[in-house]
């Protein structure tokens, strides 16, 4: 019997020493949590969003996903696998589903429904995927991390399968390590927290510069052992060579800020931070609290002058002096918060907090460090908190709604901004920001009044006029918008986005040499801006400019490999030009990312024309599926109509053409309806019903000769030879040169 296994927590490390100062490092980040088959986890985007966040402190450059299908996986890993070879370090983190089946470890995209063993090559992505592209970058430091231990939820409808868990051990490559969240054979499960316990544990211990990588995973062992009670205990197989590596020195905050205190204080320190020192009995000496004070009035004066490490020093200092001093702790918070390490900057509000449940700044400001690291629910706690406490904090309520705002509940941040400007009118942040909740619900008169409260206030703030600009274009008011968007570019003439909104206003008005400036001097400022070029394209496209078309949408789709409607237009590009092959190639990769009505019609007229028609029909089958209101639904039932006429189905035809002709009776195309179906009558001997379709067709465009040569066919087969006559007359009347129509009177009417 075959077995399969839950990936769970890897770690690669390949080891040749460099100099980490000047390290360029990258990271890839993927969470997938909302799978549409199987119950949703709970941690595995907030793991990514915080992995992410303690990544870019450690000098990466992150690129980030979330809940993506099997396209989207690859197309990320590829993205970040042709940009790693400029770099010096490679980073990919995985977190969610993941099986193991025939040896090979998969990563499980959101649509993933697996069946049966056999689905997981074709479903699914494979880790090897992501060494491919290491090797292929020759990357000095490569690492791994696929936190994917949870237990299978789709082994319970396999037919062969063990059901339970784990991986399957992996040698580890010289000058490699592999780590996992838990033991070979064995599972973990998602976190009762916001983040799980292997995450949580690891971005504890990743920052830590005094660590080398290996003990970086022996305390991440110690502390997940410790937590889950032997339950889950992390494992790792290695076969390093060379220096040391030190994951943390590519800290933006540099080791000198190294808290250096007695062992004594610093387990006390310790002990306090997590909660296990009754406050009451820590005593401390006069002296050594007005000494703390010198040092805390010291590294007031540092912070003050963005001296933020010094800061931090002089903070520490007055700490070790006197451990339950809550400013102390507060303010070496604040400006760990400026350096950022937010994580850090967490501890110490924290403490400050225990120390002082009514410490309102410290409240605030810890709701401020997970806001950054996106853990919006405890930053809302403590944004709550803040407010209890002290309840005119027109600041908490501002970034209450702001978080609110983030996570797409409008009407709440609504409601606490408004909370915030009945505190403080003279809010502009506020007033602005409750602008963008109304833009976000659409209500964009509304919107633009704050706008405008916000140029009283701030007469010169770009942000303001464009976001007035863009309110403008959604009511379609388009010299509004430009008027707007104007004032913006000249508050600020390298507003890329200014420019590519008003671009687009210039395109919906066809003045397209405008546009085509505006799009151009976006992407002269912003090379990385995909849109940019994809709206050069559109305008090269909508003037049939098919090669500098597809040139463009090919642009765009090298920086956004994930950009379906570039695949779309470019593969209509191709079409355009007859290059139905390449055509379907952009389409298979358009509805890989984006499934739409219109992409499988256009692929199905590609295999139209390539008289494929038996794929045009499940094409277009699609097409119906997906929508029947598109202004391409008649054609959908039309080429269907016809795939199936040339395939000689013409009972199956009849039904499509009559859906055309329902839907479109009197359009530019609509006697081509009649005529298809009369000629599907003609073909089953249907002679009445098809010359009231040749009829109609004659009727809808008089120089048809076709339709008179076919009326004149029916005609002549039930015996009416006058009226046969006379459309055969007309026919070549039409057409002269045509010898169907002369070869068939000579024949018929002597």
């Amino acid at each position: 019997m075959k077995k399969f296994f839950l990936i769970s927590s890897v770690a690669l490390i390949s080891f040749y020493g460099s100099a980490q100062t000047n390290q360029k490092r990258l990271a890839l980040v993927i969470g997938n949590a909302h799978y549409q088959s199987v119950n949703a986890l709970k941690n595995p985007v907030n793991d990514a969003r915080a992995i992410a966040s303690s990544l870019r402190g450690l000098g990466f450059e992150v690129m980030e996903s979330e809940d993506v299908n099997q396209a989207q996986m690859k197309q990320a890993i590829n993205a970040f696998g042709l940009k790693l070879k400029d770099y010096d370090v490679g980073l990919f983190y995985y977190a969610g589903h993941g099986v193991q089946s025939k040896g090979v470890n998969y990563m499980v995209p959101v649509e993933a429904d697996l069946k049966a063993e056999e689905e997981i090559e074709f479903d699914c992505v494979a880790a090897d995927r992501v060494l491919a592209f290491m090797d292929a970058a020759s990357t000095k430091i490569n690492l791994i991390v696929l936190d994917a231990c949870r237990n299978n939820p789709f082994a319970r409808s396999w037919q062969r399968s063990t059901g339970g868990g784990g991986l399957a051990m992996m040698d580890a490559p010289k000058g490699s390590l592999i780590a996992y969240a838990t033991s070979p054979g064995r599972t973990a499960s998602d976190g009762e927290s916001s983040n799980g316990l292997y995450t949580s544990a690891l971005l504890k211990f990743m920052r830590n510069p005094s660590l080398t990588i290996e003990q970086v995973f022996k305390q991440v062992r110690n502390e997940v052992s410790d937590k889950s009670g032997g339950a889950q205990i992390p494992w790792e197989t290695t076969s390093l060579t060379g220096e040391d590596f030190y994951l943390g020195k590519g800290s933006k905050a540099d080791a000198s800020t190294t808290i250096i205190a007695s062992n004594e204080t610093s387990q006390k320190q310790d002990a306090l931070s997590r909660g296990h020192v009754d406050l009451k009995n820590i005593k401390v000496s006069e002296g050594d609290k007005t000494q703390a004070e010198i040092f805390f009035a010291q590294g007031k004066i540092s912070y003050d002058a963005y001296k933020n490490e010094k800061a931090i020093q002089e903070f520490s200092k007055a700490i070790q002096l006197n451990p339950v001093y809550v400013d102390a702790y507060h303010w070496r918070g604040n400006s760990y918060y400026s350096i950022p390490d937010y994580e850090k900057a967490i501890e110490d509000y924290s403490t400050a907090i225990q120390i002082n449940p009514k410490a309102h700044e410290s409240f605030y400001w810890r709701g401020n460090a997970y806001y950054a690291v996106r853990q919006d629910d405890k930053a809302l706690s403590d944004y709550s908190n803040a407010i209890s406490l002290k309840p005119d904090y027109a600041e908490a309520y501002y970034w209450k709604a702001k978080t609110q705002y983030d996570l797409a509940q409008d009407d709440k941040a609504i409601e606490n901004y408004n909370k915030a400007l009945q505190i403080k009118p003279d809010y502009p942040d506020a007033i602005f920001w409750r602008g963008q909740a109304y833009y976000s619900q659409k209500k964009y008169d509304e919107a633009i009044a704050d706008y405008n409260k916000t140029l009283l206030a701030r007469p010169n703030d770009a942000e303001a006029m464009y976001w007035k600009a863009n309110a403008y274009f959604s009511l379609k008011k388009y010299s509004d918008a430009i008027k707007n968007f104007d004032a913006a570019i000249l508050q600020k003439p390298d507003y890329a986005d200014a420019y590519f909104y008003r671009g687009k206003v210039k395109y919906n008005l066809e003045r397209y040499d405008e546009a085509i400036n505006d799009f151009t001097k976006t992407s002269d400022l912003k090379p990385s801006y995909s849109d940019a070029y994809y709206w050069q394209g559109m305008v090269a496209f909508v003037q049939k400019n098919y090669e500098t078309a597809i040139t463009l949408f090919s642009k765009t789709i090298n920086i956004n490999p994930q950009h379906a409607d570039a695949f779309y237009y470019r593969g209509n590009a191709k079409y355009g030009l007859a290059k139905d092959e390449e055509a379907i190639l952009d389409f298979d990769q358009s509805i890989a990312l984006m499934p739409a009505a219109d992409t499988y019609y256009w692929r199905g007229l590609c295999k139209y024309n390539l008289q494929n028609y038996a794929e045009a029909i499940t094409d277009l089958t699609k097409s119906i599926e997906l929508d029947q209101t598109s202004t391409y639904a008649a054609n959908y039932y039309y080429y269907r109509g016809k795939s199936y006429y040339n395939l000689k189905i013409y009972a199956e035809a009849i039904p499509d053409f009559t859906k055309s002709i329902g839907l479109d009776p009197s359009g530019s195309n609509a006697h081509n309806y009649y005529y298809w179906r009369g000629n599907s009558y003609y073909a089953l001997k249907l002679d009445p019903n098809a010359i009231k379709d040749y009829s109609q067709v004659i009727a809808l465009k008089s120089d048809f000769s076709e339709a008179y040569y076919y009326r004149c066919n029916s005609y002549f087969y039930t015996g009416q030879n006058d009226l046969a006559l006379a459309d055969i007359n007309k026919a070549i009347e039409l057409d002269p040169k045509n010898t169907k129509y002369t070869e068939f009177k000579a024949t018929n009417f002597k």
